[in-house]
């Protein structure tokens, strides 16, 4: 089934969810690797893709959040006392995951890198100091955005283990 029902997600979610989360972790991973590791093989492999891989992790979380949008009366209910802080956390996570790679593509292009998608550059030569202050976040936005991931993988398995519920099985699946 491609839309979501109450009892799980459609493909189309489960689908834009893994995608994305498996981009965000290159992301993340090959970044955090560099700064304990510095020129290790795993972070050079995937840092020369990393505003490809940003500008893809865009692009997937505008179809996500028009696609969650459209998908709301049709979704699984969230009840008990987490409803508020799950909700809060999810619409965090999508603003971050939206803002990171605007504000990666900002900083490059506001310092006149431009922004190179699959090897091309776009908005060369451009020297515009609000988009490279707005790009300043990227960096702290990083850090929050592994705090969101860790406290959504941590919930992913507070509902398994301890409430046992069918919470992970919506999102694998089952």
């Amino acid at each position: 089934m491609l839309s979501d029902s109450p009892s799980h997600y459609g493909s189309i979610t489960r689908c834009l969810h893994w995608l994305i989360a498996i981009l965000v972790i290159l992301q993340l991973t090959s970044s955090f690797f560099n700064i304990l590791w510095e020129g290790n093989v795993y972070s050079q492999a995937i840092v020369q893709w990393h505003t490809t891989i940003g500008v893809g992790i865009l692009a997937l979380m505008a179809m996500r959040t028009l696609w969650a949008i459209s998908q709301l009366r049709h979704r699984p209910e969230h009840r008990g006392a987490l409803q508020k802080a799950a909700i809060w956390g999810h619409v965090l996570m999508y603003l971050v995951l939206l803002l990171m790679p605007l504000s990666g593509m900002a900083f490059t292009w506001g310092a006149g890198y431009g922004v190179y998608v699959f090897g091309t550059a776009y908005w060369t030569d451009a020297d515009v100091p609000w988009a490279a202050a707005f790009g300043q976040l990227h960096a702290p936005l990083s850090w929050f955005l592994s705090a969101l991931v860790t406290g959504h993988i941590l919930m992913a398995g507070y509902h398994r283990l301890i409430r046992r519920d069918d919470t992970l099985h919506r999102m694998l699946g089952r």
